[in-house]
């Protein structure tokens, strides 16, 4: 304990001599924690240390200090403090790896003394503003990833104008422009737009297929072999571009070595340090990749312009990981599919779409989805790709049923580029966000290319679902206030413009407030560390279910799929039952029955009139609404639903039973509501008509009689008791007492389940529109007039939306004018 000495309330450490026994054996990571009161303090203060080494406590010149969000690394040169070279390094979209980076500059410092290393991500703009503008004006390289923020773009953009070594990787263009190494730069061309020079556009070309949408896939095959062709080209600027590359490669590849040795690079090439790599690691250089050239300001002392910086340890831009064979690439999806298969078949086949550096970085989150989607009977497809490339493996090396069909009825084109190792999937599952075409680089305007999405989407014809963990928002935030400001546009906004579907937020990062995380029913027990990725266990089960049910769907008869309509009747009493805003219900209703009719579907047998259609629908309504459907055989032959009190509660679970009990009179019977009855063979009437295998009800009101949107401004309310009985007949089998929907329509707009209570964005567990249709595949019909309130359907509904026309308008002739 001698080894440490609190300085302040905040956690900051500084290193003095002695031992530190409290460490783990390796010296790399260690919990330290004091029970004594500290500064007057009580209570027990717990420090995690990250070190180069067992010895570090005891070395002279070396510090390591916590404070916040960021960690100084320091470690003088034998010159002294004055040959320092300060390297700023900023984490954006990949908060998540910013103790692989705090790793990464222990090790860089101790392999090269006068390196000075400091640690920030995106979120200390905001929380330490202050340290982070004090280690910028003194940086001599500014080295920043996928910061994306129009804020933040705008802070850093003022700061870092007179660093002199600037290096921004696939961030917002505003600020990729400050990019500058020497006499390369991105600035704009004159009369041009930002973006690579033309240089780098020239090279690139060279690199990617004919396809236009395949240029940024080029772009990582460049990053290759593009610092091993520049070397040999004896120009200052080309030297500049091969520095600027090769830092890329090695950020791009990912993994702890590959981070230190870029540190180590940047402090060698520009700042005239001297690096010592381990033996391994320079053995195999064979004559390094990033060795030649020389400084572009200044001469790199001829000792240091010998060393051979390690390799870039690569793996492939793409391919296949699977967590019981960890380090092992599969090539192809064939080769993996055959490998698997040995295993078990029968299952429904789900491409996963991962971040090539999440895999490579051996992030815990993904065999954590993988092994869950396994134990829910789907075989995952675990394919890892760059980013930017997410369009090339659903395009190339994913296949359907559907697909090879229609390109063999001549109803879609065939795919030239398709692998004769491509392997049908029943659905695609994106971990990424971002658009399909283009990924993060895809997101700026010049890059948009929904249309190319659509085309390949329809193409495989399966359903695309948008799940991903929040790689920029705690999972505090998210269910205190929902998902907002940039992580919202990424797995929202852009997949929409694609056509993805229920987009489910998976977890997000630690927030290291374990009070907090016990509070919540669906986060309790975290494992996780602050900045970790989490993801919870009751997301996962969502994804899983609402894929289950999406893919099963197309498996089963058409005469056999049970489908639900949902009709409205708001505002109640006044005979708006059966009515939506600018849509001829009646008439729509009968005529889409009548279509499911002619395509197999068991509807019955159907009135030939709409009214007579619509009349037996609200009579069914009325009869529960009046309570007159308690013991009513009549109204049970045609189609009218009950459920008993004990019966909801089996549903529902104990939890979400007292949430509306508290609410509704202490007890699922007292709502007053719709039941008939007490205790718990109390009965819920839903009304409700059948025809065959479609079940048409009126969507309950959501309030009491005189304040029937009660629920839309009591954020802690929940749907009454028969609000909730409707949704979950509708959910549950014909063998629990349920209807058994394989799907639900809700028909016009609109209705109010995605109004109900819950995060704004987001949907958690405790979301009741999450609990009420969380696991039905819904079609949701809207007009096409309104897409701001039709997407509180898509995003909180998990509504598929059909939009449909609106009606012409025309003049009244009311008044003279």
């Amino acid at each position: 304990a001698a080894a440490f000495s609190p300085s302040t309330l905040h956690g900051v450490a500084s290193l003095r001599r002695g031992k530190a026994p409290a460490l783990a054996p390796s010296g790399r990571r260690g919990v330290l924690s004091l029970s004594s009161p500290v500064q007057g303090q009580r209570g027990t203060v717990s420090l995690r240390m990250t070190l180069a080494d067992s010895s570090a406590a005891s070395e002279e010149g070396k510090k390591e200090v916590s404070e916040g969000g960021f960690r100084y690394f320091a470690r003088d040169s034998p010159e002294g403090p004055s040959k320092r070279f300060r390297i700023v390094l900023m984490a954006g979209f990949e908060t998540f790896n910013r103790e692989l980076y705090k790793q990464a500059a222990a090790q860089a410092v101790e392999q090269c003394a006068g390196l000075e290393i400091f640690v920030f991500t995106d979120a200390d703009i905001d929380t330490h503003p202050e340290p982070l503008g004090e280690a910028l004006e003194g940086a001599d390289a500014f080295f920043a990833s996928l910061i994306f923020d129009f804020n933040q773009v705008n802070w850093l953009s003022d700061r870092i104008k007179a660093i002199p070594h600037r290096f921004v990787f696939e961030s917002a263009l505003e600020l990729m422009s400050f990019t500058q190494v020497g006499a390369f730069n991105m600035k704009a061309q004159p009369g041009k737009k930002q973006g690579m020079p033309p240089a780098v556009k020239s090279l690139l070309s060279k690199f990617s297929s004919t396809r236009e949408e395949d240029r940024l896939d080029g772009y990582t095959s460049f990053l290759k072999v593009g610092p091993k062709v520049l070397k040999y080209i004896p120009v200052d600027k080309a030297q500049d571009m091969r520095r600027w590359l090769s830092t890329y490669s090695y950020w791009n590849a990912g993994g702890l070595e590959n981070v230190v040795t870029m540190l180590g690079e940047l402090g060698r090439e520009l700042g005239g340090l001297s690096p010592s790599y381990p033996p391994a690691a320079a053995a195999s250089a064979a004559g390094g990749g990033g060795g030649g050239g020389g400084a572009s300001r200044g001469k790199v002392e001829a000792a240091t312009a010998r060393i051979s910086a390690p390799e870039v340890k690569e793996a492939p831009n793409r391919g296949l990981v699977h967590h019981e064979r960890p380090g092992h690439y599969f090539a192809t999806p064939r080769e993996y599919v055959e490998w698997y298969y040995g295993r078990r078949k029968g299952w429904k086949v789900v491409g996963v779409l991962l971040y090539r550096k999440h895999v490579v970085s051996s992030l815990p989150y993904i065999p954590e989805l993988t092994q869950h989607m396994e134990g829910e009977g789907l075989v995952p497809l675990p394919f890892f790709i760059t980013g930017v490339d997410a369009h090339i493996a659903v395009r190339d090396s994913l296949t359907s049923p559907y697909e090879r069909g229609a390109v063999a009825r001549g109803e879609v084109p065939a795919n030239p580029t398709l692998s004769p190792d491509a392997v049908d999937v029943d659905a695609v599952v994106s971990t990424i966000g971002f658009p399909l075409v283009g990924g993060p680089a895809g997101s700026m305007e010049g890059a948009r290319q929904a249309d190319l999405a659509k085309q390949i989407l329809m193409a495989k014809n399966v359903p695309y679902f948008v799940a991903a963990p929040l790689l920029i928002q705690d999972v505090k935030s998210w269910y205190q206030s929902g998902i907002g400001g940039l992580q919202s546009v990424v797995l929202y906004s852009l997949p929409e413009l694609d056509g993805a579907i229920d987009a489910i937020p998976l977890g997000g990062l630690c927030c290291g407030d374990r009070e907090f995380c016990n509070s919540e029913r669906d986060l309790k027990s975290c494992s996780r560390e602050a900045g970790e990725i989490r993801l919870v266990k009751d997301r996962l089960n969502r994804l899983t279910q609402r894929v289950h049910k999406w893919t099963t769907l197309r498996d089963k008869n058409e005469a056999e799929r049970r489908v639900a309509v949902v009709l409205y009747g708001y505002p109640p009493g006044i005979g708006a039952t059966g009515t939506a805003a600018l849509l001829n219900v009646p008439k729509s209703l009968l005529q889409l029955l009548q279509r499911l009719q002619m395509e197999g579907y068991n509807v019955g047998e159907l009135p030939s009139d709409e009214e007579d259609l619509l009349r037996l629908c609200r009579e069914a309504d009325e009869i529960a609404d009046t309570g007159r459907a308690y013991r009513n055989e009549q109204y049970k032959e045609g189609g009218g639903g009950t459920v008993t009190v004990e019966r909801l509660e089996g549903w529902m679970g104990k939890s979400d039973t007292e949430r509306v009990s508290g609410n509704w009179g202490g007890s699922l019977d007292r709502s007053g509501i719709r039941t008939v009855g007490s205790g718990s063979a109390a009965e819920l009437l839903l009304g409700g008509r059948q025809f065959g295998n479609v079940w048409v009800g009126v969507q309950p009101p959501l309030g009491l009689p005189g304040d029937p949107m009660r629920l839309l401004f009591e954020r802690d309310m929940t749907p009454h008791p028969q609000y909730v009985a409707f949704y979950k007949y509708l959910e549950n089998s014909q063998k629990e007492g349920g209807f058994g929907a394989d799907a639900v329509v809700h028909f016009g707009m609109h209705g109010t389940e995605e109004w109900l209570p819950g995060t704004p964005l987001g949907n958690t567990g405790e979301c009741w529109p999450d609990i009420l249709t969380g696991s039905l595949p819904n079609v949701y019909i809207y007009a096409a007039n309104n897409p701001s309130e039709s997407l509180l359907a898509k995003r909180r509904g998990y509504g598929t939306l059909v939009s449909h026309n609106v009606p012409p308008y025309s003049r009244a002739g009311l008044y003279k004018e």
